[in-house]
């Protein structure tokens, strides 16, 4: 298994983050629907419980939070900011989808926006309890990660 700096780390993590640009548009019908209707709630993401909770890297003196996981969502964290997929799913004009396969050891989704071909693929696979690997996709190299 490979052990790369956190540097590395960062500048895997931040070629996985896409960019959307949404665009505003001026003929907005501003009319209200007589017959308005309760909007649907979608859950994009269902992450097993071995793997909900915050994900990073530690060297014993800098600790990089990466990924958090919870019952319904995917979230990445650079910084102190934090990305919601779900939030840009639904921020993203015409919406997306997202296939998982999950199972006891390995959680991969792919994220596929409606409006372009753009696609986010994330693999991850359990070691233990308190380990996990996520796999970045653009070199193809394994990261250790730990659960914060």
């Amino acid at each position: 298994m490979k052990k790369l700096s956190f540097r590395a780390i960062t500048i895997a993590l931040s070629l996985t983050l896409t960019t959307i640009n949404c665009s505003n548009s001026n003929d907005e019908d501003n009319t209200t629907p007589t017959n308005q209707q309760t909007p649907i709630t979608t859950q994009y993401f269902h992450p097993p419980t071995w793997i909900q909770g915050i994900w990073g890297v530690t060297n014993g003196t800098t600790t990089i939070k990466l990924f958090r996981f919870t019952v319904d969502d995917f979230i990445m964290i650079t910084g102190t900011s934090e990305v919601s997929m779900t939030g840009t799913i639904k921020a993203t004009p015409n919406g997306g989808s997202v296939d998982e396969t999950i199972n006891q050891t390995q959680y991969n989704f792919t994220v596929k926006y409606n409006i372009t071909p753009t696609t986010q693929g994330f693999e991850f696979r359990k070691v233990s309890a308190t380990q996990i690997q996520w796999k970045d996709n653009s070199h193809n190299t394994w990261f250790d990660l730990v659960k914060m």
